[in-house]
């Protein structure tokens, strides 16, 4: 085991998330509509209370004739659109979640709030994929975490020990509760445990500041798709890689095989040809929403890869490559780093993020696939450009050549499909 532990179950706000802020201006909102100050000790009085018993604590201490209803169905309406477009993450979480994931850790999210909130952050931070199990304090009856109850919980969801798991808190009552749970306890420093850091850091196993030093140092495993069309030279499109995860989308089997390339699983609904005669596979139904290549990807994520090479997918039918392209997309909004290439092109999505394309005889393209690509700036190339905008109703992106050793291409507000096709 690389880790001390088999499953590890994460606090959410302040933990994960970089949430607290959102809170901070609810609160700011809250009371400010009942002309009253926030309490100068609210924060410290209401960390690590359930969701209902922190509105039942603030009608109590504040005086309120609101109902615990209201004060929640309030505070939810107050956060919506902040947890939906704008909450962040603490450094180094995603990736330390998906570092635990490849090194085969059951992980378990266990928060206070509600899954209203929370479910359309983890979606959009692409997080949900990487959770066994997502629990809140009303799976428990909207305790508190300090009888350890929510994390025995969790255990059990993901099927282990209590004593084969830790948690990650940032809340004195959440590293309680771990130790109340028989479980590692490992806290994360924020404002919600600021004023109890020294009993903190007596109960903790660690204080951590984030999770950028929890982080292997080094190259990221690469996960491999390879797709049942192959239109150029997949020996030019792919070369091994130590600790490569092969997966192949329904009959990329047979790329995979001409490769010399043991699959490690293979998904699909082999509607276009037979399944492979030995390995692990799994079919699916014909009728799904996913392409094949689609279910690869998002099983890639569930398993915690962020860096993949997708082998073939361009040419044949032309709804199959789009929906290719749109599937590097996918990934780009998770924050995975995405690349089709079969031999004669290749592609990638671009989000906030630059990325450098070598010099070849090929043609070099730029394209918006959202309404407008903001801040992109191409170096190295035989048209460079600085901070333009691209729109996806003209083509002013096509056809570029790379003058130097290698053109750098950015953008500030994707997405930017990046694009090389020889002539």
């Amino acid at each position: 085991m690389k880790h001390p532990f088999k499953g590890a179950i994460f606090d959410l706000d302040g933990t994960v998330l970089d949430s607290l802020w959102v809170w901070r201006r609810v609160d700011e909102r809250f009371f400010g509509a009942r002309g009253l100050p926030v309490p100068e000790d609210y924060t410290r009085a209401i960390a690590g209370m359930s969701f209902t018993e922190t509105a039942a604590y603030t009608i109590r201490a504040c005086g309120l004739r609101d109902s615990v209803e209201a004060v929640e169905a309030e505070w939810l309406a107050l956060a919506a659109d902040e947890y939906a477009r704008d909450v962040g993450l603490v450094p180094g979480a995603r990736d330390y979640l998906r570092q635990l994931r490849r090194d085969g850790v059951k992980l378990a999210a266990a928060t206070a709030n509600r899954v209203s909130l929370i479910g359309p952050a983890l979606d959009r931070l692409g997080l949900t994929e990487l959770f066994d199990a997502v629990l809140t304090t009303g799976d428990i009856g909207d305790r508190n975490k300090s009888d350890g109850a929510l994390f025995r919980l969790a255990a059990s969801r993901l099927g282990l020990a209590p004593e084969d798991c830790a948690v990650f808190e940032d809340t004195l009552e959440g590293v309680k509760g771990a130790r109340a749970a028989g479980m590692g306890a490992y806290a994360v420093k924020s404002a919600a445990c600021a004023h109890h850091l020294d009993a903190v850091t007596a109960l903790a196993d660690a204080v951590l500041d984030d999770f950028t030093g929890l982080l292997t140092p080094g190259n990221r495993p690469r996960c491999v798709i390879f797709t049942a069309h192959c239109e150029g030279d997949p020996r030019a499109a792919y070369a091994p890689h130590q600790g490569d995860f092969a997966l192949c989308a329904d009959c990329g089997w047979r790329l995979a095989a001409s490769m010399g390339v043991t699959p490690d699983l293979t998904l699909g609904d082999f509607d276009s040809g037979a399944a492979p005669e030995a390995g692990p596979v799994e079919r699916f139904p014909v009728e799904k929403d996913d392409t094949d290549t689609m279910l690869c990807l998002k099983r890639g994520l569930a398993l915690g890869y962020d860096d993949f090479l997708i082998v073939g997918g361009f040419g044949g039918r032309l709804d199959h490559t789009l929906a290719n392209l749109q599937t590097l997309h996918y990934a780009a909004l998770r924050g995975a780093r995405a690349a089709l290439n079969d031999g004669r092109c290749w592609a990638t999505v671009l989000l906030n993020g630059s990325v450098r394309v070598p010099r070849t005889p090929a043609k070099l393209s730029l394209f918006a696939l959202g309404d407008a690509c903001r801040g992109v700036t191409i170096r190295g190339a035989k048209y460079d450009v600085e901070n333009i905008t691209l729109t996806n109703a003209f083509p002013l992106g096509a056809c570029n050549d790379v003058k130097a050793e290698y053109a750098e291409i950015s953008v500030e507000q994707g997405p930017l499909l990046v694009l090389t096709c020889p002539e």
